[in-house]
């Protein structure tokens, strides 16, 4: 894995998890990398390298999600169309990127909510995590609507997207079947204690989807089960969009158990 800061990512814990259940003899190494041209070419093209590691493949996070685009050999539709790329192989020397956030975020609402063709969606945030899920909502027929406060940075998504736009009210009740928090709201320290939304203006929805997983159960959810709401916490698209990157990089399912209980693991020592 590739970041700016790799310290608070969970990757290393689930991959890990997931090669030694399946007894695979690789590991999955956090590499905080700031000059990221100098990574590819010194440590990564075959004919430039100083080094050989081995690499199969590997993770991309923050800052380096858009910045790895210009140095792969190929990249797929959903990849391009989100913007960024959280995964590389390679194969016969080629650099191919991918991203797999849209596939973790919608497999497992499928799995609780069911078909999402014609529901309406209410997205709230715009940044990279937000254009994944609308996305992938888009790619299964739902009618989405965007929540930002900042509406010309959100205005991308819609445009390239095809959604509704609107500006946060935090008086306005919620309407839609499904709404999603991809804000930092919930998350710990001077965040932990907010929400995007009180009960009051949740009751109606029937599901309740907050990508944040530390806590498990953020004020989000707990205001949301009150309200009659079925949640969906984030660590469930933790999961899936890590069990993706497995099958990218080794042909292979991985053991979904063994990723999550190392990733439920980790977060009950924070």
């Amino acid at each position: 894995m590739i970041a700016g800061d790799t310290s608070y990512s969970m990757s290393p814990y689930i991959q890990n998890a997931a090669f030694k259940a399946a007894g695979m003899d690789r590991v999955f190494v956090p590499l905080q990398v700031n000059g990221l041209g100098d990574f590819i070419r010194r440590m990564v093209r075959a004919n430039t390298r100083e080094i050989e590691l081995n690499f199969r493949g590997f993770a991309v996070t923050n800052p380096h999600k858009q910045a790895i685009m210009e140095y792969l050999d190929e990249i797929d539709n959903a990849a391009k169309a989100i913007g960024a790329v959280n995964t590389v192989s390679i194969e016969d020397g080629r650099l191919l990127g991918t991203n797999t956030d849209a596939a973790g975020f919608i497999a497992p609402l499928i799995d609780l909510y069911g078909d999402v063709r014609g529901a309406r969606v209410d997205v709230v945030g715009a940044g990279g995590a937000a254009r994944a899920c609308v996305y992938a909502l888009r790619q299964h027929g739902a009618e989405v609507t965007v929540y930002a406060r900042d509406l010309r940075k959100a205005h991308s998504i819609a445009h390239d997207l095809g959604t509704s736009l609107k500006e946060i009210d935090d008086t306005r009740p919620f309407v839609s079947d499904i709404v999603v928090n991809t804000t930092p709201l919930g998350t710990p320290g001077p965040l932990e204690g907010k929400t995007i939304a009180t009960t009051e203006r949740l009751k109606g929805v029937q599901l309740v989807y907050d990508l944040t997983y530390n806590p498990q159960e953020t004020l989000l959810l707990k205001q949301a089960k009150a309200a009659g709401c079925k949640t969906l916490g984030g660590l469930e698209m933790l999961i899936a969009q890590g069990a993706r990157q497995f099958e990218i990089w080794t042909r292979t399912k991985p053991d979904v158990d063994a990723m999550r209980t190392a990733a439920i693991a980790r977060l009950n020592r924070n």
